[in-house]
């Protein structure tokens, strides 16, 4: 199905009930001048959950991010499956998509994608991709934050592609402030937009939770 490009699950450290953000779409609107990544996944309490942003590609900052939370899932017998529900919100966010002209996202150069790897835990504090465009490296360093129920430390990240810095953090925001960790998940190109996915690792419930990141740039 063209709309839904790809499946990514995000590997956490545990085997438990933990939330992992799951990949639906992701692409670029024609004019390259922004991103669409839709995410979804069932959280601690087992309830599907999805995210819709739109990014800047120039800026690297958001201009739309919109969620939903179903808390009625049906039962076993009769439950619809999470795509059917992410369709039928999708259309509810038309306008929107037709504004930032991403009503059909193009998805671009697929540049690399980082397979799952298990149990590990948290992952090293850099890691290291060649992509056709040169080397992508992201690194974290600790930063300190608000968090009051992780027991590691919070980390931020540097994220540099050749000698182009793509994002440095100087600081937290509330959407990050109990990260401990980073890694590279996918990149992809179109025209001269770039688009690469972090996974973002933080201490939940019952176990490690991941979440997507997209960052933007304009590549040089």
């Amino acid at each position: 199905m063209r709309r839904l490009l790809f499946l990514i699950v995000l590997i956490t450290g545990t085997c438990l009930a933990q939330s992992r953000d799951i990949v639906l779409e992701q692409g670029f609107s024609p004019d390259a001048r922004y991103h669409l990544l839709i995410t979804s996944n069932e959280n601690d309490s087992g309830l599907p959950e999805v995210q819709l942003q739109i990014t800047d590609v120039r800026r690297n900052a958001i201009v739309y991010l919109k969620g939903r939370q179903w808390k009625q899932y049906g039962d076993a017998s009769n439950r619809p499956t999470l795509i059917s529900l992410v369709a039928l919100w999708k259309k509810s966010q038309a306008a929107v998509l037709a504004r930032y002209r991403l009503s059909r996202p193009v998805s671009g150069r697929s540049l690399f994608q980082v397979a799952s790897f298990g149990d590990l835990g948290y992952p090293a504090d850099t890691a290291f991709q060649i992509t056709p465009l040169g080397a992508l490296h992201l690194s974290s360093r600790r930063l300190g934050s608000a968090c009051t129920y992780n027991d590691s430390p919070t980390h931020g990240f540097t994220l540099r592609l050749g000698n182009q810095e793509l994002q440095r953090d100087a600081r937290l925001p509330t959407s990050r402030q109990c990260a401990s960790a980073y890694d590279l998940g996918a990149g992809w190109q179109y025209k001269t937009a770039l688009a690469v996915l972090v996974r973002v690792y933080s201490r939940g419930w019952e176990g490690t939770d991941t979440a997507a990141l997209v960052v933007t740039a304009r590549l040089k």
